[in-house]
């Protein structure tokens, strides 16, 4: 009898549970596995979390219904069986597969570059009060600062190369400036809230556009339309005054099968740094539709106007001692109140219309119509530097009491520096695969930009007008001058220039025009992926100038248009499911930016500045296991006929110049590894290594253009050997997140950066013997921690967290500038201390 007890408790206990359940949670749409996806039974506390392989295992769980969800995906309930096979999620995001295709996001072990992908998970959990390039700074080779310390102020390098030489796409549009290359960041303060994911290429990348990607491409793919009804609002505070609220909503798919989804938030208060603060909204818009089975349209807006105090000059280590590394030379009080002579204000909303039309099963085309208006600029002082009080700070109302009795108006001035631009472009991409083995990409890249660039008297400081002393040409005959005065109304006392009256120091346009078109044929069989890719390009640029041009006929120059190109092959083998090895090589020639085309702030062209050249080869591998995932890769990039702006140099007359170097080269050369592990299903662990060797080679003429007395002077430069300054060449990076429970979650990250040469002047080596090697900046390394936690608020899922950035409050120089004479740091930018940032999130 007891036996026949055992056998039916012993059957009845083997039909409510399984030994083992196991499993593996892909994306529908790609195939590509979702690591870090939630399972667990329906009312039990028990769970996992999927391995970085995607799969799972469920050990001696009874049985019922297994739930499967994932941040952006719709979630699965399914019946619990031993083995669950491949689970697949679908996006709950329309048409971002769409976007992919243009951003050209690289897949891991079938695209054969060096890439790392930051989720929009990530960019939760640490944006915080960052700068959005710092979310990268666990990534080999990259390195991130605030510079000055205003918001939106940050600046980014990869392998040594800065922003100029990193293509930044959003959506696959590129945002560098079409004059200079430079992103400013301040332009897409929002960008964090909208965010899908962030991948970041190493090297030339995937992308097939001929753009500034020398040093990497950083593809910025921001949330599309929400297939799901819901929203969110967030509150957030920082330690030292600044306040954001965050509010979404996403109407989900409608009767008509169109979906709106929309973010807007506002960020108000000081800065860290004495004498900044921010006033600045953003706003995120996406709405897609499918018209019918074939055709998918989407239309996204994203913008953020914005405000806010800067540091624009550098500290020396003895005001540093003296003041703290808060200290900020560029404001004081005036008339009680604080004036910061250093505000950017800007507005640089993107419009884009995109269609997605399935032409056949073979077909694809993908075309993205975009728009953008940018207004704005930023002040700074004018005429002679006003004085200072005995705390270091502008003495505003001295100043202003000097300007009010002078006979000859104001000695000082505050001006705008004003920088507007009407930019449209196209991108469209056909791609045809004949075949399962085959696939084969045309597109045409074209662009019109128009750059508005002048100055203008922003206040008078207590004068009550300003003298302008324009130079011009007349007849092709430079020289000549005609002097104007500037009320406070910023109207002329003394006409002659007519509409443009009011404009000081500068007036001009830069037309840029571009055109390209590019192709890729990939090839694609077993474990074998290999691609050919290349793009041919024309930019056309022309200058006009109103301030040094009297006769209209003399202020439009000749259109200067180059031809630029580029050629990239590369190919992965995956060795087995686990290991694979990839190769890559390109050239590229490229055309110099509109700044160096045009001698010392006229329509003069330059007669030496030729295209920019640069040789790549990198090789690495990878290995991808249920708990251990890593990458390990090479890189070599040859440059050549680099051109270089330097920053001002003082000159003895009290002004400034800049040196225009051409035909300089470098050698970037590197190993990074980047590293991933999941030793349990609540534990997730990763890090890098990145160890470069970056130095100029040659030594070359520079061009000292005077921004005085526009005098052009021609000295030799001495580099051959010298190190690349501004970014650490030596970096040592960990990161960790731990799910403690349900309902809370801890993580940290850690990155510790070397070998970081200071920025010099290379004007100053004249000769042999005055060449010495840059003043290389104490290492150091950052730790930031952060802890969150979901809980119910009036019945609304909400999570509540934490960040704390440089936890054990290190002082560092984020980037400085040399002594001359090599022995030690002139000045510099010193990084921030610790900071908090505490935010809570209703979702609805």
């Amino acid at each position: 009898m007891l036996k026949f007890v055992l056998v039916t408790v012993l059957c009845t206990m083997s039909s409510l549970s399984f030994a083992q359940i196991t499993g593996k949670v892909t994306d529908a749409s790609t195939g590509n596995e979702l690591v870090g996806a939630s399972i667990y039974l329906e009312g039990n506390s028990r769970g996992t979390s999927t391995n970085l392989d995607g799969t799972f295992e469920l050990s001696n769980t009874p049985s019922g219904n297994l739930v499967v969800s994932f941040i952006g995906y719709e979630s699965l309930t399914l019946p619990a069986a031993a083995d669950m096979g491949v689970i697949a999620l679908v996006s709950t995001a329309l048409g971002l597969e769409e976007v992919s295709v243009i951003a050209n996001v690289a897949v891991d072990r079938k695209t054969p570059v060096a890439v790392s992908t930051i989720s929009a998970t990530e960019v939760a959990e640490y944006i915080g009060t960052q700068e959005f390039p710092e979310l990268l700074k666990v990534t080999p080779g990259v390195y991130a600062t605030k510079q000055g310390g205003g918001v939106g102020d940050a600046r980014i390098n990869i392998r040594g190369f800065d922003q100029r030489n990193i293509a930044v796409l959003i959506n696959g549009i590129p945002v560098n400036d079409m004059e200079s290359g430079w992103v400013y960041w301040s332009n897409w303060n929002g960008l964090g809230d909208a965010v899908s994911q962030v991948q970041v290429q190493r090297g030339l990348g995937a992308s097939k556009l001929a753009i500034n990607s020398i040093g990497g491409t950083m593809n910025i793919v921001t949330k599309t339309t929400d297939a799901q009804k819901g929203g969110s609002f967030q509150s957030q505070y920082s330690s030292y005054g600044q306040l954001k609220n965050t509010l979404s909503y996403s109407t989900g798919k409608m009767k008509d099968g169109a979906a709106v989804t929309a973010v807007v938030s506002n960020t108000n208060g000081d800065g860290y740094v004495d004498g900044t603060y921010v006033r600045a909204n953003s706003y995120f818009l996406s709405y897609a539709k499918d018209l019918n089975e074939d055709h998918m349209l989407t239309f996204t807006a994203i913008g953020a106007p914005q405000e806010h105090g800067q540091r624009d000059r550098m500290l020396t280590p003895g005001e540093v001692e003296e003041y703290g590394s808060t200290y900020n030379k560029d404001w004081g009080y005036y008339n009680g109140e604080m004036l910061n002579q250093r505000n950017n204000y800007y507005h640089k909303p993107q419009f884009a219309l995109n269609h997605y039309w399935d032409v056949n099963e073979k077909t694809q085309v993908a075309t993205s119509a975009y728009v953008s208006v940018g207004k704005g600029g930023g002040s700074g002082p004018l005429g002679e530097y006003a004085p200072t009080d005995e705390n270091g700070q502008i003495d505003w109302d001295a100043a202003a009491a000097a300007n009010d009795t002078s006979t000859v108006g104001s000695y000082t001035i505050l001006r705008n520096s004003v920088n507007n631009h009407n930019w449209v472009g196209v991108l469209s991409t056909v791609r045809h695969q004949p075949n399962e083995n085959l696939d084969f990409t045309f597109g045409i890249d074209g662009r019109k930009y128009k750059g508005e660039h002048f100055r203008e008297v922003r206040d008078l400081m207590g004068g009550d007008y300003w003298f302008e002393e324009y130079k011009y040409a007349v007849d092709g005959v430079a020289g000549r001058n005609q002097q104007i005065g500037i009320d406070e109304n910023s109207t002329s006392l003394w006409a002659g220039r007519s509409d443009f009256a009011n404009r000081i120091a500068y007036d001009n346009d830069g037309k840029v025009g571009y055109t390209g078109v590019f192709g890729q044929a990939e090839y694609s069989k077993d474990n074998l992926s290999a691609f050919l890719a290349g793009s041919v390009s024309n930019t056309w640029n022309t200058r006009i100038d109103r301030y040094n041009y009297a006769d209209e006929a003399d202020q439009t120059s000749e259109t200067v248009a180059i031809l630029g190109y580029n050629v990239k092959a590369g190919a992965n083998y995956n060795i087995n499911e686990k290991n694979n090895v990839f190769f890559n090589t390109g050239f590229y020639s490229r055309a110099p930016f509109f700044g160096f085309l045009f001698q010392n702030y006229q329509n003069v062209i330059s007669d030496n500045v030729v295209n920019e050249k640069a040789l790549a080869f990198e090789g690495g591998y990878g290995y991808s296991g249920r708990k251990v995932s890593t990458k390990v890769n090479a890189y070599y990039t040859q440059w050549k006929d680099k051109t270089l702006l330097s920053g001002r140099i003082p000159t003895a007359d009290g002004g400034t110049t800049r040196a225009l170097i051409n035909g300089q080269g470098a050698l970037h050369k590197g190993i990074e590894v980047e590293f991933n592990t999941k030793p349990t299903d609540k534990l997730d662990l990763g890090g890098i290594v990145s160890l470069g060797d970056w130095k100029w080679e040659g030594d070359v003429f520079a061009t000292l253009q005077s921004d005085i007395d526009q005098s052009i002077d021609t000295v030799q430069v001495f580099t051959d050997g010298l190190y690349v300054g501004n970014a650490p060449q030596t970096q040592l990076g960990f990161k960790a997140r731990y799910q403690i429970n349900r309902t809370f979650d801890f993580g940290g990250q850690f990155v510790y950066n070397d070998k970081l040469y200071a920025n010099y002047d290379p004007t100053s080596n004249e000769t042999v013997e005055d060449k010495i090697q840059p003043y290389e900046m104490d290492a150091y390394g950052l730790l930031d921690l952060r802890v969150g936690a979901k809980f119910k608020v009036l019945g609304l899922d909400s999570y509540a967290q934490v960040q704390c950035y440089n936890v054990l409050d290190t002082f560092y120089w984020a980037e400085g500038r040399n002594n001359s004479d090599g022995t030690g740091l002139r000045d510099g930018f010193p990084g921030w201390g610790r900071t908090f940032n505490a935010s809570l999130k209703l979702n609805f």
